[in-house]
Order: C-alpha cells, then structure tokens, then sequence
C-alpha cells in the first residue's frame, strides 16, 4: 500500500484501520439514517452525500497509491568512494537568499531545495512534506494537493453526516432502542472520535498551504527569520496547491535515462551565515576537502 514503502516491515496498521473507519461508518449511514431523511427530508441528501465521499475516497486513494515525488537513487554501479570527496553542501541562490543543497549518504546527490530523505521509506522526496502513516505513504510535491483536498472533503463529509444522523436521533427520541437508532449513535461515536484531529489537521495544512510551508519547514522551523522564498503569496499559494500542474513521476532506475552533469551554482550574495541556518538548520556535517570539484548528477526525463 503507497508508493513510498522501501521498508519491507513499513506498518499499514494505521491505514488499514482509516479505511475500515470510513468506508464502515459511511457504509452504516447510506444503510440506516439516510433513507428516513430521504423520504421526510429532501431527496438530494444521498446524492448530495454521494458525491461527497465519491470525492473523499478518490483523494485518499491518490494519496495513498501516488508515487510522492520519489528521486531515484544514484547508479549503485558508480564510484564508492566518490561518496566521501563530495563537499557536504552545494549553494544555491533563491529569490535573492542563498539555501544550500545537502550530499545525501543514502542516495548519493545533492538534495534540491526543499528535498528531504524520509527514513520511513528510505528515499529523498521532492518537496518533503511529511510521512503520513494514515496514508501509509509520504507526501511531497506529486501528492499533496490530493491528501490536501482529501482533508478539505472529509471534513465536509463527517460534518455533514454527524448534523444529519443528529437530526435523525432527535426525531427518534422516542425510539432510542430501535436498531437504526443504535446504528446512528454507533455512527456518532465514530465521528466524535476523529472530528478534533481531522478538523485540526484541515486548519494546519490550510495556513500551511497559504503561507507556501511544508509540515517539515513548519516543524523544524526553517523560516524563523520571517521570510519564505518558496512564497508566492497567500492568493497563489492556494491556488497552485489547488490547481497547479501535475509533475510528472521521474524514470525508474530500471530504465533507461540519460545523465547530465552541471556544476552545482555557488554564490556569494550578501546573506550572512545566520540567514542560510534558517533555512537548513543546524550544520552538523562532516570536513570535506575543501578543493573538491564535484559535480551533481541530475536525471532528466526523455
């Protein structure tokens, strides 16, 4: 299950567990509740409701089985120890800030901007966000815009289907006993138990979104100088997490690729040390040789 499980011994509890919760209390609502509000309601609750979770259950999916953002490792092939001339960090200039591009142990390139090696998985994932185990896969730049819109409709659903079966239990207060009744407080208790984190969880990931952060940058803190390269503005942040273009997955190892070699740029703007900590945090690597000459391979889809 996901794309992103490199580890053969990954837990898929946790997403196994979300789906049996959705698809069974759903399941329990379409089968008991929603034919009385059918017929004393209005016809379009199930097709209203259907619609919903037609939505809920295509974005859970894509986030589940969409490739994040995977970059294929380094051919395993090459120099051994090219891995230990490599200086640590390579510059490059954003939007007038200086970021430096990590040598990454693991899979031998230097991360782009933004790239992070997610030790669940053990890949390097374009635009990290974070390892989500309710999905049993990571979120990165190829996924999030569905794990986000999954958020959006599943707090649409669970909002819309607890409202619904309240007013089916206030109409049956007389008849709390009966199996439909039992079903719908069965259907409750499960909305009670996920409504604060899902709903948490939609909030977080919108002013994520808005201000143009990652769950990773957020965390580890990386834009504490209060400016954000990666920003677009609140308006466009939003749109193209939204609307944005759909990348493409790159090659598998097993295929053919070409490679390019390109000098890393380096630049020596007017950004002080403490301006590139920000953003990489704490630089805790290793002495490199200082008149290295490396170049990082990059692979490019033919």
């Amino acid at each position: 299950m996901g794309k992103c499980c490199g580890k053969a011994n990954t837990k898929f509890l946790p997403a196994t567990c979300a789906w049996i919760l959705l698809l069974s209390a759903t399941t329990l609502f379409f089968t008991f509740p929603c034919p009385y509000l059918t017929f004393h309601y209005h016809v379009a609750i199930p097709i209203v409701q259907g619609v919903v979770t037609f939505f809920v259950l295509t974005n859970f999916s894509l986030a589940t089985f969409m490739d994040p953002g995977i970059i294929p490792k380094a051919n395993p092939d090459g120099d051994k120890e090219e891995d230990f001339r490599q200086p640590l960090y390579k510059n490059v200039e954003i939007k007038g800030v200086t970021v430096r591009m990590k040598w990454c142990m693991t899979c031998q390139f230097y991360r782009p901007p933004r790239c992070s090696h997610c030790s669940v998985c053990n890949s390097c994932i374009e635009i990290f966000d974070h390892h989500c185990p309710w999905v049993n896969n990571c979120i990165g730049k190829r996924n999030y815009r569905y794990f986000f819109l999954f958020l959006l409709f599943l707090s649409v659903h669970i909002i819309s289907i607890l409202s619904m079966c309240i007013i089916f239990i206030l109409d049956h207060k007389d008849q709390l006993t009966d199996p439909a009744s039992i079903v719908t407080f069965v259907v409750i208790g499960i909305i009670f138990l996920v409504f604060i984190p899902i709903l948490g969880l939609t909030g977080f990931h919108f002013v994520l979104v808005s201000r143009g952060r990652t769950t990773n940058e957020q965390v580890t803190g990386k834009f504490r100088g209060g400016y954000n390269p990666f920003s677009r503005g609140c308006c466009s942040n939003i749109c193209v997490a939204l609307f944005g273009p759909q990348y493409p997955k790159y090659r598998s190892p097993n295929k053919k690729a070409t490679y390019i070699s390109a000098p890393a740029r380096s630049v020596s703007g007017g950004v002080s040390e403490n301006q590139v900590k920000i953003y990489i945090g704490n630089n805790t690597g290793v002495p490199r040789h200082p008149n290295t000459n490396a170049y990082n391979k990059v692979r490019v889809l033919i």
